[in-house]
């Protein structure tokens, strides 16, 4: 009997990969042929499929999150001066 390969739950996709995903949805594969063919969840599948109706694209977005309001070294003064404060 083979053994099932571990899933890898938390790893990101490659471009190769969601690229692959979305030849096999646009060839009408299900959702859940696809996800057993790249060894990946559903989930992940059906957000790379959403995201390219939606957008027309697979890549992610450069730039998304936050821009950073404080540089490292005012990181590390916060919070030296909060382990200050505590004592």
């Amino acid at each position: 009997m083979p053994r099932k390969h571990a899933r890898r739950h938390f790893s990101q996709l490659s471009e190769f990969e969601r690229g692959l995903m979305i030849g096999m949805k646009t060839a009408d594969w299900s959702t859940r042929r696809v996800a057993r063919q790249v060894d990946r969840l559903e989930c992940a599948i059906k957000n790379c499929w959403e995201q390219w109706t939606r957008e027309g694209t697979h890549a992610w977005k450069t730039g998304s999150g936050a821009t950073r309001k404080t540089t490292r070294r005012d990181d590390r003064k916060i919070m030296r001066q909060a382990l200050v404060d505590l004592k």
